[in-house]
């Protein structure tokens, strides 16, 4: 049977647990409601990085095999849904929640319950996190390994085929992110690969750090605080020449829309952002939004670095909720 979701209302996120931030993942069940194996995936840059015919197909094959071969696991426990959560009540009954509102209720309530810290922000972390580069056309399968990385140091090498990290089974990119996301913030995790006909295993030494990646396309992060209070886009490369900008540096051209935090600070329509407190930033739009709301807090006042017109000046702006 094929189940699409498109509201997570009455959705068992016990069952259904993905990575909710994507545009779309698949996920294979048993009747029980026992994972078989995911697909989908992504990395900052592309969306669309892992959603390739060949890879469903190999990854939807692997699924069935274990499903004819593996002894059924326990059943999922008793239901968690979404609309339990308290902060679903700002909601009418009747509305959607929308995937990536999963981890906007779950940080709300993490907040209620003083246990929310920026830890929780790095899930699904990239292969590329311990060192690994994955073929899109067949997910399990490594195309290149980061020189001193923990994948390279536990012996990994391009053209293997990973087979498990930790208790997971792989198949695909979106098990390899599964089973990071499983692990811890530093320590120990185990790895098991195929290298032609040789079966091997290591453990993957992680550091402090290691989960963190560029989050900055996540639309769950768009509620949280503090809000960056500016609306804009990246600036043009035409204009970048215009204004003699590196392709690579901060160049946020603020939009007619002014929030009240940026009209009360002094920030303009087409003002072009470039820096904090004098320091070139090297990021895209994207990133710049998500930098403020990871490293600043509500009430600190931020100095951004603004071309406007054929001069530079400095607009100092309080950051709200």
């Amino acid at each position: 049977m094929l189940l699409r979701i498109a509201n997570m209302r009455g959705v068992d996120l016990s069952v259904f647990d993905v990575d909710y931030d994507l545009t779309w993942n698949a996920i294979f069940l048993r009747p029980s409601g026992e994972a078989l194996g995911r697909f989908g995936g992504r990395d900052a840059a592309d969306s669309q990085k892992y959603l390739t015919i060949p890879a469903l197909k190999a990854s939807m094959q692997a699924a069935l095999d274990r499903y004819r071969r593996d002894k059924p696991g326990p059943a999922p426990g008793k239901a968690v849904l979404a609309e339990d959560y308290p902060g679903a009540a700002k909601w009418p009954v009747d509305s959607c929640i929308h995937c990536h509102h999963v981890y906007e209720l779950r940080r709300d309530q993490m907040q209620r319950d003083k246990r929310w810290s920026l830890d929780q922000v790095w899930v699904y972390p990239e292969p590329e996190n311990i060192g690994l580069s994955l073929d899109p056309e067949q997910g399990n399968r490594v195309l290149s390994v980061l020189p001193d990385s923990p994948a390279a140091k536990a012996g990994i090498a391009a053209d293997d085929v990973l087979r498990s990290i930790g208790a997971a089974p792989i198949a695909s990119a979106a098990d390899v992110q599964y089973a990071l996301h499983q692990g811890t913030k530093a320590g120990e995790l185990s790895i098991a690969w195929r290298t032609g006909k040789d079966h091997k295993k290591a453990i993957l030494q992680l550091g402090e750090g290691w989960r963190k990646t560029d989050v900055s396309w996540r639309w769950s992060l768009k509620t949280m605080s503090p809000n960056p209070s500016i609306i804009g886009s990246d600036l043009d490369d035409e204009a970048r020449k215009r204004f003699a900008l590196d392709p690579r540096q901060l160049a946020f051209r603020q939009t007619a829309f002014l929030t009240p935090a940026a009209r009360h600070a002094g920030l303009q329509t087409n003002d072009i952002i470039v820096g904090i407190d004098g320091k070139r930033l090297m990021m895209n739009a994207y990133q710049f939004e998500a930098h403020i709301r990871l490293n600043y807090h509500v009430g600190h006042e931020v100095a951004f670095d603004v071309l406007r017109g054929k001069g530079e000046v400095k607009v100092k702006l309080r950051l709200p909720e």
